[in-house]
């Protein structure tokens, strides 16, 4: 027979925590905070990937109009070697049919030579300018450039709403969770708040339509219970595919919003109307400066296509070396020199209508940039009011939920200390319990919202607009 110490301190053996006061972590548990998961924006986040991929684009074409701008003004250098043997000379066969005896190659004058040889070696260096281009090289390195701008910003926009869509989803999570516990913890007190009534019915001490209305109170709280714990599911594999995190992995996350202090969640600040009009234009919303850059880019489209009807100007400048050897294998001489300078004067004409069209293309095109500018101004103005009442509104939330909290919890103190005396019934502190989880479910709802908004606010100045699209 055991005894009862025995058994007593195998009981404390097996209830005292390991070595180290902690206990085990679950080997699979990954943990993550804020930081860790606005830091794991992943490279290949199809958004942020196709952003990157615009830029790097938007970079190339704009090296490749410099690079038409350079060939503008530096001289284009080329040279080249090439020999060349005739099968059958003409000259040859014009004095043959003439009756006049052929002269032996050794005995030809150089004059005759380069009608009668059958080879001809040419060494050619040619330099090629063009003065004047009608202003087109230039027109398409301004709307490279702007695209290129256009393109950095709008890739700062796809990642700033990224930063904000995770604070999203990791603030849902904590929600869910909170929300899944108050669930749990109802339910669970229900289930025993229907134990208690029917042991008073069995007692005596109650009547019996107690258990109905309990019984009542337990089936409403079990499908609430099952919808809190999906949403905690959808939450969190929300969370994975976007921080690309394994699915069996179980999420350690931050402390819940609602234990954070005031001085936590205001980390932000609004962006100020009267810097966006100010003549340093690196003050304004990522969104309007972009639109700027689109606009700045469909001009300088409007204009490349105005001035490509304009003439253009070349000038060329050819040297050659010439040598008409007798026999195909002497690789000497004599060269002759053979230097020409060309200057051609071009005027396109097109009567397809071809140029006209693509002027008109432009031309519209740059009418609707301008419009969008204006429109993402209208837009962004009515943003940045909004998004300070949405601010102040859930700060004001955030504080009545707390409030509310308070006055719940100590409420529950009360009816609990009430209840032990025998002053209050199981009824009375069941309903404190109950309006105790809602306070606690406000609360983190208003704290979420909090985290959310203040999160989006911080990065406002980088955010895209909402309805217009460039």
């Amino acid at each position: 027979m055991i005894s009862r110490p025995l058994v007593f301190f195998t009981l404390l053996l097996l209830a005292a925590p390991p070595a180290g006061g902690q206990s085990p972590q679950h080997p699979d548990t990954l943990s993550v905070t804020l930081a860790d998961a606005l830091a794991r924006v992943s490279r290949e986040e199809p958004r942020l990937a196709a952003a990157r991929a615009a830029r790097e684009l938007a970079r190339a074409a704009r090296g490749e109009a410099l690079s038409e701008q350079r060939n503008r003004v530096l001289p284009q250098v080329s040279a080249s070697f090439g020999t060349q043997r005739v099968a059958q000379n003409q000259f040859t066969e014009i004095a043959r049919r003439a009756g006049i005896p052929p002269t032996p190659a050794e005995e030809l004058d150089p004059f005759s030579r380069v009608f009668a040889s059958p080879n001809t070696r040419d060494a050619s260096f040619r330099a090629a300018i063009r003065p004047f281009d009608g202003g087109v090289a230039s027109a398409r390195v301004d709307a490279a450039r702007a695209g290129f701008d256009a393109s950095v910003l709008a890739e700062s926009q796809v990642r700033a709403a990224l930063e904000v869509e995770i604070v999203t989803r990791y603030a849902d999570v904590q929600l869910h969770r909170r929300l899944h516990a108050v669930a749990d913890s109802a339910l669970q007190q229900a289930e025993r708040t229907l134990a208690l009534t029917r042991q008073a019915v069995v007692q005596g001490r109650t009547a019996e339509f107690e258990i109905w209305r309990v019984e009542a109170e337990v089936a409403a709280l079990r499908p609430a219970q099952l919808d809190a714990q999906r949403n905690v599911r959808i939450a969190e594999l929300a969370l994975r595919q976007l921080l690309d995190l394994p699915d069996h992995a179980v999420l350690k996350l931050d402390a819940p919003p609602e234990s954070w202090s005031g001085d936590t969640l205001s980390t932000t600040r609004m962006a100020d109307s009267s810097r966006a009009r100010a003549a340093d234009r690196r003050d304004v919303r990522f969104a309007l400066r972009e639109f700027d850059a689109r606009e700045r880019q469909a001009a300088a489209g409007y204009r490349a296509a105005w001035r490509s009807m304009l003439p253009v100007l070349d000038v060329t400048l050819t040297h050659q070396r010439l040598a008409y050897p007798l026999r195909n294998a002497n690789w000497g001489g004599p060269y002759y020199p053979n230097t020409a300078l060309g200057v051609s004067f071009t005027l396109p004409l097109d009567f397809t209508g071809g140029s006209l069209t693509r002027v008109e293309s432009a031309a519209a095109a740059m009418r609707l940039a301008k419009a969008q500018r204006r429109d993402a101004e209208r837009v962004h103005a009515l943003e940045q009011l909004d998004a300070q009442a949405q601010l102040d509104a859930s700060r004001l939330e955030w504080e009545a939920a707390v409030a509310g909290a308070v006055s719940a919890d100590k409420a529950l103190q009360v009816a609990r200390a009430r209840h032990e005396v025998g002053r209050a019934s199981l009824l009375e502190l069941q309903d404190a319990r109950v309006t105790w989880l809602r306070a606690m479910a406000t609360r983190a709802r208003a704290a979420r919202d909090r985290m959310v908004i203040e999160a989006r606010m911080a990065r406002f100045d980088r955010l895209p607009l909402s309805s217009v699209q460039p």
